[in-house]
């Protein structure tokens, strides 16, 4: 390759790029094929127009080449196979789908709406739902829903916001009964969580257990629901409820 021919080379190929190289870095023709049509051509380079399709594992590791497709229709087509591959494979494992990762996030987002107006923080409510602070605020913020500063902080007993956890509809179960222990009214509630049908589709049971202080009496309540903190939010309520304080 002459000079001329070198400098009328985009930089990033010269440099090797997609570019099949041999010892001494040599450039040399090599085989482009499509995957969806079966067309070839040879080259140097990748064919003008044709699409390359890389996935990135994330961390040091390298792309990974998918693979080489002609035209747009032909990327089209192999994002079709690769979702109906994915949804086979899914029913084949019992594995959600997309679709069902779809309605999940929807329902974490309706229930952390719920937790939060119950007087929980931002993180709280993502501890309880088992996802990342960071993710639950994205989500929200995706979903339009407005995150005022009262939930982005803990709110300590005796604050102004806080109640007092005896008799009010407006706290989330939970952190009453949370009160209600460090009252020394009751025990620290014991937990117990148990799931039943398919990993997509799953039923939570939760099981509070806690004892009266003042009497020693035992008091114990079951809550079902959808996901493990709607479980615990209806064990919690019952539990309120057996104990006479909400």
């Amino acid at each position: 390759m002459s000079s001329d021919e070198q400098h009328l080379v985009p930089a990033s190929r010269r440099r090797g790029g997609l570019a099949a190289t041999r010892g001494g870095h040599q450039e040399s023709e090599r085989s482009f094929f499509c995957r969806i049509c079966q067309r070839a051509e040879r080259g140097v380079w990748v064919p003008a127009g044709w699409y390359l399709l890389e996935r990135a594992p994330g961390g040091k590791g390298r792309h990974i080449r998918l693979g080489l497709y002609c035209s747009v229709a032909c990327l089209v087509r192999a994002g079709e196979m690769l979702e109906a591959g994915a949804a086979e494979h899914a029913a084949r494992m019992d594995l959600p789908t997309e679709e069902d990762r779809r309605r999940e996030r929807a329902r974490v987002v309706e229930v952390a709406q719920t937790l939060l107006s119950g007087g929980l923080t931002i993180r709280q409510a993502a501890e309880s739902l088992n996802v990342e602070t960071f993710t639950l605020k994205t989500w929200l913020k995706e979903a339009g829903i407005q995150i005022s500063p009262a939930v982005a902080a803990p709110v300590t007993a005796g604050s102004p916001g806080s109640s007092a956890g005896t008799g009010s509809g407006e706290r989330h179960p939970v952190s009453v009964l949370n009160e209600l222990t460090q009252q020394s009214r009751i025990e620290a509630v014991a937990w117990t969580l148990e799931s039943t049908g398919p990993s997509h589709a799953p039923a939570f049971t939760a099981t509070a257990a806690t004892r009266l202080l003042a009497t020693g009496t035992p008091v114990r309540a079951e809550g079902s629901g959808a996901s493990k903190a709607t479980a615990r939010s209806a064990a919690a309520a019952a539990l309120l409820a057996r104990l006479d304080v909400m």
